[in-house]
């Protein structure tokens, strides 16, 4: 388990956050600096693990009474695997302008709405999953992995306008069995 001594000062800024479901906002405010697309360049004071995110994500810090608690973080970049694949999940994921270095893993989690809205990752893995919430892909890049919703539940809806996927796969977008209480809301997907 992590402590608060051995976090960084952004990592201490969202475990601080977390628990109201305050957003943590890592932009500089200008355009070519932020883009997700060149966040590999982002320094530390930008940078969060992605094990601090995973431990709150899975209960870390949420003992607080008087909020609800959510990991909301924009213009950040997190370095390594973020996989909570069998995890249940009880906190809103909403990542905003960020850069992932590595693919996500929610194979066969239960979650709440995940959004990866305006940001960069190089794949998405949640067959099996269970969503009772959104999926929001909403302007963002997965590049150099796939999309894979194999058997997937989605309460709510699959949010793709404007996003970009591409895959060196044969697939870059893996969908077969999904029930999707919900609609997609695809609008200039390429």
């Amino acid at each position: 388990m992590l402590s608060y001594d051995e976090l960084t000062s952004p990592e201490r800024e969202l475990w601080d956050a977390f628990p109201e479901g305050c957003r943590v906002d890592l932009r500089t405010g200008a355009p070519e600096a932020d883009a997700p697309s060149s966040g590999a360049r982002w320094g530390p004071e930008r940078t969060v693990r992605a094990a601090v995110v995973m431990a709150l994500l899975l209960g870390a810090n949420d003992d607080r009474s008087g909020g609800v608690a959510a990991l909301r973080l924009a213009g950040t970049r997190i370095t390594g695997r973020l996989d909570l694949s069998g995890a249940e999940i009880p906190h809103r994921l909403s990542l905003e302008g960020c850069r992932l270095d590595e693919a996500v893993r929610l194979r066969g989690a239960t979650t709440r709405t995940i959004e990866v809205a305006d940001s960069w990752v190089p794949g998405i893995d949640a067959e099996l999953a269970r969503i009772e919430g959104d999926l929001d892909l909403r302007r963002s890049t997965v590049e150099g992995g796939s999309l894979i919703l194999v058997n997937a539940r989605m309460a709510g809806n699959l949010l793709l306008a404007d996003a970009e996927i591409s895959s060196p796969e044969e697939w870059a977008v893996l969908a077969g069995g999904l029930v999707l209480d919900g609609g997609v809301f695809a609008r200039r997907l390429t």
